[in-house]
């Protein structure tokens, strides 16, 4: 009988331990580009996000721009207020304040009106029921001057280590008073540390790095870019309708109105346009963060992170450390060569550890209608 043998094929053991190499190294592949698509996905989203946020604040601050009365009962008042961010009794941040009598929608005076019967209802604790529309009683007047107050303010977001840096932007709106007794250009609105009473303006929006204006006059040019600065030429950082010397130059050296400024006779004098800076930074935003990795002197140029990448490869990048903005010239690798003091700024030392904050800029100009439409002239 004829036996018939027959080979049984298979893979060595070298064989097998080739092809788990090559199965592992696609793999890896296969992961680092999924991690890096998931990567730019969320820096995408991240951005559309910031992006989003600055653009709806930024309206709501046009609309107010927009709507600027330039009549005799108009005002405009652009001041900077310096506060201590970190409790260590020195400021070190300061942000703009934003004044501004402004035409009122019918909607606008409904909405205040409202709001201010709410105020006034919770603050005497009045358990009266509402008035019945039908019980005879005559319709509140139209407003009849149909202006508006409005204050645009930056306060601190606290003392935490990872925000104290950071700021909330506040909005208040008020019927104009034609007395002049109540109103937010009132030396005493804002207290001694710059903060207004609270009841009187809502939050727009946490999370703020950085909330800039600059303002042109008629003599400034534009057309090439914004530069602050004492020149006729040069742009503003801050503004007096009135000329009556309300920012307080000792507060803060922005504080000076321009030298082109002539005197108001009859009416307010408005920039022609603003330009206004916007950037911020969400809670879950900081996950995301690098930190620094060494010590940094007050004078050094370069910063230690622990990983660069997470640091935007785009030019015109500012750094918020602590309570300190700095420019940054080039990033290579980890280390970050940087122009300190920036945005008015002081130079200081920071731990290591310390949070690197960055932001997404908005940029939004507004032309400021110069024309006088006003009745009561």
């Amino acid at each position: 009988m004829r036996h018939v043998h027959t080979s049984r094929s298979g893979l060595t053991l070298v064989e097998l331990m080739i092809a788990a190499g090559l199965a592992a190294i696609l793999m890896t592949a296969v992961f680092q580009l999924l991690d890096v698509t998931l990567d730019l996905w969320s820096r995408g989203e991240t951005r559309r996000s910031l992006v989003e946020q600055g653009a709806a604040t930024g309206e709501l601050l046009a609309r107010d721009l927009r709507a600027v009365h330039g009549g005799q009962q108009g005002d405009f008042l652009v001041d900077w207020h310096p506060f201590d961010a970190d409790g260590d009794q020195r400021a070190d941040r300061v942000w703009p304040r934003v004044r501004m009598v402004r035409q009122a929608s019918a909607g606008d005076i409904a909405r205040i009106r409202e709001a201010e019967r709410q105020f006034n209802k919770t603050s005497a604790d009045d358990e009266q029921p509402e008035p019945d529309p039908e019980d005879g009683l005559t319709p509140e007047p139209p407003d009849p001057s149909g202006l508006m107050e409005v204050v645009w303010a930056v306060l601190p977001a606290g003392k935490d280590p990872d925000v104290k840096g950071e700021g909330v932007l506040w909005r208040g709106e008020r019927l104009l008073d034609p007395t002049g007794t109540t109103t937010y250009f009132s030396p005493g609105f804002f207290d001694a540390n710059g903060t207004p009473e609270l009841a009187l303006v809502s939050e727009v929006t946490g999370g703020v790095l950085w909330f800039g204006v600059q303002l042109a006059a008629q003599t400034s040019v534009v057309h090439d870019g914004w530069k602050l600065g004492s020149e006729l030429a040069s742009t503003t950082a801050c503004w007096d309708a009135w000329n009556r010397g309300r920012p307080d130059l000792d507060v803060f050296e922005w504080n000076e109105t321009h030298v082109g400024m002539p005197a108001a006779a009859g009416a307010p004098l408005l920039p022609r346009r603003v330009r206004i800076e916007l950037e911020f930074e969400r809670p879950r935003d900081r996950q995301r963060r690098t930190r620094i990795l060494d010590t940094v002197e007050r004078d050094a140029m370069f910063l230690t992170v622990e990983n660069g990448d997470r640091i935007p490869k785009r030019e015109g990048l500012f750094l918020l450390v602590d309570a300190e903005w700095l420019e940054v010239i080039n990033v290579r690798g980890d280390t970050v060569n940087v122009k300190r003091g920036a945005r008015a700024t002081q130079p200081v030392a920071h731990d290591a550890g310390a949070m690197v904050h960055f932001g997404e800029p908005i940029v939004i100009e507004v032309p400021i209608p110069l024309y006088v439409d006003d009745w009561n002239l």
